[in-house]
């Protein structure tokens, strides 16, 4: 859900860029511990009550911490989110590329049913939490940095790997790998399906459309010599 460069960008509001941006970086082993049980304290917060009741003297009580001391790394409430988000970034584009490393000789259906296998377990995880992030990125998006690696970079880095393949133009199978990755997982969570079944309709859903043109069985991905 949450993925770099399927952002659509937006113009600059005239809101204070110091309350969304992380204060400074933990140094020392106690400064990244503090600074990781407030995180989870947020998270719970977020998770248990949503954006109601979430502000930064909740999220300091719950964390056991004062004001002060959470003040010192995170000027409000929009700063703990985007830390958040960019926390739940990092863990998705790692099981991602961890999938991707893993299918590197498998066909491409493999490779994406590796893939998806992975965004729905980083989904699922904390699932309750991931949709509130979802939505508030999109109201926090012009604050959120961006990163040289992204979702969109992996996926094209396989898609590449197997453009011979691809019935589609290359950009737009790179997008709508994506997109419609990122409509499923969404539509699994809401509809309580198993990890089994949310692959196997996914999978389904990218290999129609990525392949939906006049395509062999001698020509299928799933036919591909290992």
């Amino acid at each position: 859900m949450l993925t770099k460069k399927t952002r659509v960008p937006a113009k600059k509001k005239s809101t204070r860029k110091s309350a969304a941006n992380q204060r400074k970086q933990p140094s020392q082993e106690r400064s990244r511990e503090t600074v990781a049980v407030i995180l989870e304290a947020a998270a719970r917060i977020l998770e248990s009550r949503g954006l109601e009741g979430y502000n930064t003297n909740a999220v300091a009580e719950k964390a056991g911490v004062s004001i002060g001391s959470l003040y010192q790394y995170f000027p409000g409430k929009d700063a703990l989110t985007i830390a958040l988000i960019l926390s739940f970034e990092e863990e998705l584009l790692h099981a991602v590329k961890t999938a991707i490393a893993a299918s590197q000789h498998d066909t491409l259906t493999q490779a994406l049913q590796c893939i998806v296998r992975a965004l729905y377990g980083a989904h699922i995880h904390r699932a309750a939490l991931n949709v509130v992030l979802e939505a508030e990125e999109q109201r926090l998006q012009q604050h959120i940095p961006e990163k040289t690696e992204t979702l969109a970079s992996l996926v094209a880095t396989l898609l590449r790997k197997h453009r011979q393949y691809l019935r589609v133009p290359f950009k737009e199978a790179v997008q709508d790998t994506i997109t419609i990755s990122r409509a499923m997982v969404d539509a699994a969570l809401r509809q309580g399906l198993t990890a089994a079944a949310a692959e196997r309709r996914t999978v389904r859903a990218l290999t129609a459309y990525l392949f939906w043109q006049g395509q062999t069985d001698s020509a299928s991905p799933t036919n591909q010599k290992r």
